[in-house]
């Protein structure tokens, strides 16, 4: 905070009020609501009894981060989720602006920029043999893929139920195992069906919280065997068909991803061997209508 700069005419009226008016020191600031400190700092430069260097005020090491630096850095925070050392860096190369990490560290806190790891995870039993659903809803397929969305990386969870193909993604900012909560809970929504089991891979965005949500709500929780992404085959197909048919179609009709996924559950033909020119849709209502035993789907 810059000083207060008195004018001369004020100055003045502080030392006639000692010397004219016969009051003290303390009293005159009293009056004039500063410190004695101030009154003779003054006293002296004005009366030429001693030189006082005006220093200005050292800028806080804030000041570097202007607008434009701030700017960046959340943009690139949210994108990448640098750390400190990576963001000096950054801003170095961007910008040639020398910022320590502290700086930047201090800003991330301030701005709640700091996304923490949860805590090391233990490594659950994985599967030892496949397991075939002999209802909708046992089996969901569950698997996150990197989009490039608006300039920036953002992760989709992907649902597939393996007995009827209905399948459901959602694209979220976070990584974290509570973002795998929020979509579970939007694909319960769209499946209609109960979710009965999840199988997907030990990924941490599995385990944790969502693991520990499963549980409570008596839903089974299959984990493939590490490096294994073939035991999740049908989910990692329809990550394929996804980005064929919609994310790289330059002519694809469906403005979002929630019209082309109904119209992949309502109005798309599977030639599986096991769909048989079926939707999924139409799979699950052969279901309800015959109960008969169908094998588990494979994507096309």
């Amino acid at each position: 905070m810059n000083p207060i700069i008195y004018p001369k005419e004020v100055r003045a009226r502080w030392y006639l009020s000692v010397d004219r008016d016969g009051r003290t020191v303390t009293e005159t600031c009293q009056i004039f609501g500063l410190s004695r400190k101030t009154y003779h700092k003054w006293y002296k430069i004005d009366h030429g009894l001693g030189t006082v260097l005006y220093q200005p005020p050292r800028g806080q090491p804030a000041t570097k981060l202007t607008h434009q630096v701030r700017l960046l850095i959340e943009r690139e925070k949210l994108l990448t989720n640098y750390g400190p050392l990576k963001m000096k860096l950054l801003l170095k190369r961007r910008l040639d602006l020398s910022v320590s990490t502290t700086i930047i560290y201090r800003y991330y806190q301030k701005k709640k920029l700091i996304r923490r790891p949860q805590k090391r995870l233990p490594w659950y039993q994985p599967l030892k043999e496949a397991i075939i659903p002999k209802q909708p809803g046992e089996v969901v397929q569950v698997d996150t893929k990197y989009v490039w969305l608006n300039g920036m990386r953002q992760y989709q969870r992907t649902f597939i139920d393996i007995y009827t193909g209905f399948h459901h993604a959602v694209v979220m900012n976070s990584l974290e195992a509570q973002a795998t909560i929020m979509a579970f809970e939007q694909a319960e929504k769209v499946f209609p069906f109960k979710i009965s089991g999840i199988q997907n891979d030990n990924g941490s965005e599995n385990r944790g919280v969502f693991h520990q949500y499963l549980g409570e709500h008596g839903i089974a929780h299959y984990f493939i065997p590490k490096s294994s992404p073939n035991w999740d085959g049908a989910v990692e197909r329809a990550h394929g068909v996804i980005d064929q048919e919609f994310y790289l179609n330059p002519l694809r009709p469906w403005r979002t991803l929630t019209e082309y996924l109904h119209w992949y559950n309502e109005e798309r033909i599977h030639l599986g061997k096991y769909l048989n020119g079926l939707t999924p849709r139409e799979k699950f209502e052969q279901h309800q209508s015959s109960y008969q035993k169908v094998l588990p789907l494979t994507v096309n």
